[in-house]
């Protein structure tokens, strides 16, 4: 098959975080969306809300990740005894007093 050059131009969807918290649009599978007041994107599924998609993280280390979605004193909740450690990362201690269910409450240390 021969190749073909074919030139175009990208247009990203771009407005407010404000803005796009009102509309709340559900963004086409693979459509960037930007804020450009914050600079934080998110890219569409086709199905899912702009308020329920998560950013897309770049540039980002582990730790910034963790500091932005679990900062210090933040509680996670798990079935069984895995600590958030083995996949998260960062320091995490078994919460007081839930050994009398099978879920474990974990606080993030500093």
């Amino acid at each position: 098959m021969a190749e073909k050059a074919v030139y175009g131009k990208l247009c990203l969807r771009i407005d407010t975080a404000g803005n796009w918290r009102t509309a709340n649009p559900v963004l086409l599978r693979g459509e960037i969306g930007i804020e450009e007041d914050t600079s934080r994107m998110k890219v569409g599924d086709g199905q899912t809300a702009w308020v329920e998609l998560p950013y897309v993280i770049i540039g980002m280390t582990r730790e910034e990740i963790l500091e932005t979605f679990f900062p210090v004193n933040s509680l996670r909740i798990t079935v069984g005894d895995e600590n958030p450690a083995d996949t998260l990362g960062g320091e995490w201690k078994e919460a007081v007093g839930t050994d009398k269910t099978e879920f474990k409450y974990w606080v993030r240390k500093a």
